[in-house]
C-alpha cells in the first residue's frame, strides 16, 4: 500500500516559488549574452535612439512629399476643408512634375547603347623602372657594339621612351574598356535597373534618396543547360552581389553627418521574417546563436520599433499596417568604425583586426538586445555602403530640399484656387430662389424647383406687398481665378526648373512651337536638371562605381581587366540630346573624308569615328566593324600585298 504525502497550502506554495525561479535563472542562462556582446548592443541601442529623437521633424517632411506626390491633403487640412464646406479637389501639379522629372532623369541616366559611367587611366607620366631599365641596358649593349657614343645614342632612346608610353597608353585604354563592361555586367548581375529606377523616384520625391551597394547575399539561380535530351533547367544557391534602394523613411544618419557619410555612423532599420532570420543561420560574418536567440525569444511574437509615421506611410502607399503583427522582426543596420579591441572582445578573429586601437569601419546587425551580425567592411579604402543624392542640396546637411517642398507654395495656392473656381462654378451654374413665406399657400413645396412649376401665392390682409417668389443670378467669378491658377502654375514651372514643354505641353507658345526654338529652350531648361544629375553622379555614380572596381580588382580572375583606373561618371555628358550629337558627328564624318584628313586620322581613327556614330543610332557596331586586331591584320595583310606586288619583275 503507497503512502500518500500530505503538503500543506504554504509547502505547496512555497515548493512552486523555487520551481518558477529555477526556472528563470535557467531562461536567463540560456539567453545571457558575454558582456562584449551586450556592449556592442547597448552601443547600437543608443545610436538609435539618438538617431530616432534627431529625426522628429525629418520625419513630418518625408510624410508631407509623400502626401504631395500622392495628392492627398493632411489630416489637419482636410479636416478645415470640410468645416469650410465645399469642394475637396487636389490638383496633381507636384506628381507631373515628379513623373517628368523622373523621365527627364531616366534618359539621361540610361542613353542608348552606352552606360552612365566610364573608367580612365590614369596618367602614365613615365615608364616603369623594369622596362626603362632594360631598355638601356640594351641601348647600352648596341652602343658598345656600334662604337655609337651615349649622346649619339640618347635621341634614339627618347624616340624609344615615347613609342613605349604610347603603347602603355593603348593598353591601359583597352584593360579600361574591358574593366568597364565587367563592371556593367556586374551591376546588371546586382539588380542595378531596378535599384536605381527606385532611386530616382525617391530622388524626385524627398529630400535625400539613398542607396546601398555592394552587398552580397545568398541567391536560387536558374540555368538551362544543353544536354542529349534537350534543354532542361538546372538550380543551384550561389551568392550574388546586391544593389538595392534604401527607403528614406528607413534610413538615420548620425546627427554630426553633413552632404557625405564619411566618418560617421549610419543606422538602416530592417523588417524581416523568420524565414530571412533562419536563411541567415550559418552564413559568413553572422552569429547564429544570436540568431537562434533571437528566434527563440521574438519568432512568436514578433519585435516592433514603434515609429509614428509607421501607420501613415502604409496608408499612403496602399498598404495595411497591423500594429499586433506577430510575422514582422525589426533589426537595426549600424554602419560606422569600432575600435579593434571592441570588436575582438566581440570574437571576431585576429586575422581580421591587426591593430586593437585602430578603428575599423564595420556593419552590425541587432534584434533587440542579440547581435546577429558583425562584419569588418571589406573595401580597402574603408568606405560607407551607402550612397545619398539630393534634388537640392543643402550644403553642411545629409538631408536636402524636395521637389514637392520647392512646389509647394505654389500648389497651394493652385489647390486654393481650384477649390475657389469649383465652388464659384457650383453657386454660378443656376439661379438663386428667395422666397416671401407669409406669401405663399399652406402645403407649397418651395424647395423643389422645375420648368412650368406654378407657385401659389396668397394676397391676404398681413401679408406683404410685391412678389412672393424672386430670382436672382451669382456673380462667376471663373475667368478671375482661372487667371490666378495658371498664373501659379507658370511659378511652378520657373521655380521647379521643369517647363511645361519639357513634359509635353504646348503651353510654351512662340519658340516653344519650332524644332530649333524647342531644342534652345530645352537646353536652357537643362541648367537645373544638370545640378540634379552632377549631385547624382558625384553622391552614387562614381563611389558606386568605384566599389565594384576595387571589388573586382581584388577578386576577379581576368588579369586583362584589371589596371590603375578612375571612375568618372558621365551623367551631365548626356545633356546634349542624342539628335545633336548624331548630327554633329555625320557632320565631322562628313568633314575628314578627304585623303589630307585620312593620312592624319589614319583607318584607326576612322574606325573609332564609325564606331561612336554606330554606337548613337543603337546599331551593333561588333556585327560591322572589325575589331581592333582584325583592323591591324588587314593593313599587315595589305602591307605584305603591296610589298609581294612591288617584288614581281615588270615585263618589257
Amino acid at each position: 500500500m503507497a503512502l500518500v504525502a500530505i503538503k500543506s497550502n504554504d509547502q505547496i506554495d512555497r515548493e512552486n516559488a523555487e520551481k518558477a525561479e529555477v526556472r528563470l535563472q535557467n531562461e536567463r542562462s540560456s539567453s545571457a549574452q558575454p558582456q562584449a556582446v551586450d556592449n556592442l548592443a547597448n552601443h547600437v541601442r543608443k545610436c538609435w535612439e539618438v538617431a530616432k529623437q534627431n529625426r522628429a521633424k525629418i520625419n513630418g517632411r518625408l510624410l508631407n512629399c509623400l502626401r504631395r506626390r500622392k495628392g492627398e491633403y493632411s489630416d489637419e487640412k482636410l479636416a478645415a476643408i470640410k468645416q469650410m464646406g465645399g469642394s475637396e479637389i487636389y490638383m496633381l501639379i507636384t506628381a507631373a512634375k515628379c513623373r517628368s522629372a523622373k523621365a527627364w532623369l531616366g534618359d539621361l541616366f540610361s542613353p542608348a547603347g552606352d552606360r552612365p559611367f566610364t573608367l580612365e587611366p590614369t596618367p602614365i607620366a613615365d615608364m616603369p623602372v623594369s622596362i626603362k631599365s632594360k631598355l638601356i641596358a640594351e641601348a647600352m649593349r648596341g652602343a658598345q657594339e656600334l662604337g655609337v657614343t651615349p649622346d649619339q645614342i640618347k635621341p634614339l632612346l627618347m624616340k624609344h621612351r615615347d613609342r613605349i608610353l604610347g603603347e602603355l597608353k593603348r593598353e591601359a585604354e583597352d584593360r579600361a574598356d574591358k574593366m568597364a563592361v565587367a563592371i556593367e555586367d556586374f551591376l546588371l548581375d546586382a539588380d542595378w535597373r531596378t535599384a536605381f529606377d527606385e532611386f530616382l523616384d525617391d530622388l524626385v520625391t524627398y529630400p535625400v534618396a539613398v542607396m546601398k551597394g555592394v552587398e552580397f547575399r545568398y541567391a536560387k539561380t536558374l540555368k538551362w543547360v544543353n544536354g542529349s535530351d534537350g534543354f532542361h533547367a538546372e538550380s543551384a544557391v550561389k551568392i550574388a552581389p546586391k544593389v538595392r534602394r534604401v527607403s528614406p523613411f528607413r534610413a538615420y544618419p548620425s546627427p554630426s553627418s553633413g552632404s557625405s557619410l564619411e566618418g560617421h555612423w549610419f543606422i538602416e532599420h530592417h523588417t524581416l521574417t523568420r524565414s530571412d532570420l533562419a536563411a541567415m543561420r550559418g552564413a559568413p560574418g553572422y552569429n547564429s546563436e544570436g540568431i537562434a536567440k533571437a528566434l527563440l525569444h521574438y519568432g512568436q511574437g514578433g519585435l516592433r520599433e514603434w515609429l509614428w509615421t509607421e501607420t501613415e506611410r502604409a496608408s499612403l502607399e496602399g498598404r495595411s499596417y497591423i500594429w499586433a503583427s506577430s510575422e514582422d522582426i525589426d533589426a537595426i543596420e549600424w554602419s560606422g568604425s569600432l575600435q579593434g579591441q571592441t570588436l575582438l572582445d566581440f570574437g571576431m578573429s585576429a586575422d581580421d583586426i591587426d591593430d586593437p586601437l585602430e578603428e575599423y569601419s564595420v556593419s552590425v546587425m541587432t534584434i533587440g538586445n542579440y547581435v546577429i551580425r558583425a562584419l569588418v567592411n571589406p573595401d580597402p579604402a574603408g568606405k560607407q555602403d551607402y550612397f545619398s543624392a539630393c534634388w537640392q542640396t543643402v550644403p553642411g546637411s545629409f538631408w536636402g530640399i524636395a521637389l514637392p517642398e520647392t512646389l509647394s507654395d505654389c500648389e497651394d495656392a493652385c489647390n486654393a484656387a481650384a477649390r475657389a473656381l469649383i465652388n464659384n462654378m457650383g453657386f454660378a451654374s443656376g439661379p438663386q430662389v428667395w422666397v416671401e413665406m407669409d406669401r405663399i399657400a399652406p402645403g407649397a413645396d418651395v424647395n423643389s424647383i422645375f420648368p412650368w412649376k406654378v407657385w401659389k401665392s396668397n394676397s391676404s390682409q398681413g401679408a406683404s406687398s410685391g412678389q412672393g417668389v424672386g430670382f436672382f443670378q451669382p456673380q462667376s467669378n471663373a475667368t478671375e481665378l482661372m487667371s490666378i491658377y495658371e498664373r501659379f502654375n507658370r511659378y511652378a514651372d520657373e521655380i521647379s526648373g521643369m517647363p511645361s514643354y519639357a513634359h509635353g505641353s504646348d503651353t510654351g507658345a512662340g519658340a516653344a512651337k519650332t524644332a530649333s526654338g524647342l531644342s534652345m529652350l530645352m537646353n536652357a531648361a537643362s541648367k537645373t536638371i544638370k545640378q540634379v544629375v552632377r549631385s547624382v553622379d558625384i553622391g552614387v555614380i562614381e563611389p558606386l562605381v568605384e566599389k565594384c572596381y576595387n571589388h573586382l580588382m581584388l577578386n576577379s580572375e581576368d588579369e586583362s581587366i584589371k589596371g590603375d583606373l578612375v571612375p568618372k561618371a558621365r551623367g551631365s555628358e548626356s545633356l546634349v540630346h542624342k539628335e545633336q550629337a548624331q548630327l554633329r558627328q555625320q557632320e565631322l564624318l562628313g568633314i575628314t573624308s578627304n585623303e589630307f584628313d585620312m593620312s592624319i586620322i589614319g583607318k584607326d581613327g576612322r574606325r573609332e569615328m564609325l564606331a561612336e556614330v554606330l554606337k548613337t543610332g543603337d546599331i551593333p557596331v561588333d556585327r560591322i566593324l572589325p575589331s581592333r586586331e582584325e583592323l591591324k591584320e588587314m593593313q599587315m595583310a595589305e602591307m605584305q600585298a603591296q610589298k609581294r606586288m612591288a617584288n614581281v619583275p615588270q615585263q618589257h
